[in-house]
């Protein structure tokens, strides 16, 4: 094939715009160049050069014609005119939640219920009932990517209990690959940074219309970190062209991490750039009211308006398996949602809990017989949150909260530290136990 009649192989289609043929003159340019490319690179594979002088050859030839004016695609130029793109309105999971072929990250703390969450709503796809906001439901097939929960005793089990239909999941833990050093071909864990083209075949045999990965950092892979930007983006920017691609919609389960940043956004593990890479950013949180119900929340929109807040708890079946019982509409404001005591330590909520229901200021001796917490830990950890102004110290020795009703009309003064605070107190940062959900 001679590339440089490739005009005569394109058949002449008087609907297509100039730049609409010329879009498609360079792609074929571009297919039988590609050819070409690995004719040659087999000739020189006989004659015993190595790979990479083979590239290094390849790419030096490319680059040496086209900056000499001699692109051997041509002379149109790549990319797309925006007058040739078709216009689509936003195709949704779930309505003003979770879009198709985009990219969804929902964040919280362990205990939360998120993967609770992702189970439910999978289970609603797989029977096409509506979805737990009562808008309209679709219904198909999805692919759940969970490798700290079993199958057997977890992952199924809860997926009956939401009314779901496991024949509708694949569950796609690992994937097969040839082991050059055992010679042969083994199971290994999946990860977003090898196997995109493994899922993308799996989305399209099983015509799946939501993949859920659970947690992120247990799929990215072993060579990313995740607090670096570009490595985030070399998987995120690849996934959310597989997901434009097949038109799945990608749920991505993420914690928080133990930060106190105002900004919501940047309470996520890892690099900004995994929000940034997200359409939509889902938050489940404690519910400020009731610490048996959790609130679910959307603090990043990029494509409509903010939907409603929903109230939900964990309750359990007959048989012991918790699922998600929905409670309707809240109108908690999402930027108080992970104010401080609501996502902290057993130790810190103890201590939230009883300053809040006291009539008024405590001090650590106080709080230490009301929690049952040790003293002097219990001390150093009461200086370090007023500190960071978690709690207020309204008098020397006395504590409460930031909005008790007896300091309404006072200034609470934070900067008092005449009790030493010890930044070295680790006391508060161990987590209560639970079982993850």
């Amino acid at each position: 094939m001679n590339p440089d009649n490739t005009e005569e192989t394109i058949p002449h289609d008087l609907n297509k715009t100039p730049d609409a043929l010329s879009k498609i003159l360079r792609e074929t340019k571009r297919r039988e160049f590609n050819e070409r490319i690995a004719q040659g690179v087999e000739i020189m594979r006989k004659k015993g050069t190595k790979e990479r002088e083979i590239g290094a050859m390849l790419k030096k030839g490319y680059e040496d014609r086209k900056h000499g004016n001699q692109d051997p695609l041509g002379n149109e130029l790549p990319g797309t005119i925006l007058s040739e793109v078709t216009a689509q309105q936003i195709d949704w999971l779930w309505q003003k939640r979770i879009p198709l072929g985009k990219i969804t990250i929902l964040d919280g703390d362990p205990g939360m219920g998120k993967s609770l969450l992702a189970i439910n709503i999978a289970a609603c796809l797989s029977t096409g009932r509506p979805m737990p906001d009562g808008t309209p439901g679709k219904q198909g097939s999805v692919i759940l990517i969970a490798p700290e929960d079993s199958a057997e005793d977890t992952i199924r089990p809860r997926m009956e209990a939401a009314g779901g239909d496991p024949s509708q999941v694949l569950l796609l833990n690992t994937v097969e690959c040839f082991d050059e050093k055992r010679l042969g071909i083994y199971e290994r864990p999946f990860s977003l940074s090898r196997d995109l083209v493994d899922l993308e075949e799996a989305i399209k045999q099983r015509k799946a219309i939501l993949v859920v990965l659970d947690p992120l950092m247990a799929v990215l892979g072993r060579n990313i970190d995740s607090s670096r930007d570009q490595d985030v983006r070399e998987v995120f920017t690849p996934l959310a062209q597989l997901a434009e691609r097949t038109g799945c919609a990608i749920l991505i389960i993420r914690h928080l991490n133990k930060g106190s940043s105002d900004n919501i956004l940047y309470r996520g593990s890892g690099s900004i750039g995994i929000i940034a890479a997200a359409r939509i950013g889902l938050l489940v949180a404690h519910d400020p009211d009731d610490e048996q119900k959790r609130v679910f929340a959307t603090i990043k929109n990029n494509l409509s308006k903010i939907a409603p807040n929903l109230t939900y708890q964990v309750v359990e079946n007959e048989l012991g398996v918790p699922y998600i019982q929905w409670l309707g509409e809240n109108h908690y404001n999402t930027s108080t949602l992970l104010r401080p005591g609501m996502n902290l330590s057993f130790e810190r909520q103890e201590i939230f809990r009883v300053l809040k229901e006291a009539s008024g200021p405590l001090d650590a001796k106080e709080i230490a017989e009301r929690t049952g917490l040790k003293y002097e830990p219990l001390r150093l950890m009461l200086n370090r949150m007023c500190t960071l102004r978690e709690i207020a110290r309204p008098y020397r020795g006395k504590f409460t909260t930031l909005d008790h009703p007896s300091i309404s009309n006072k200034s609470a003064d934070t900067s008092d530290t005449s009790d030493t605070s010890d930044t070295n107190d680790t006391n508060d940062t161990k987590p209560a136990s639970h079982t993850r959900i």
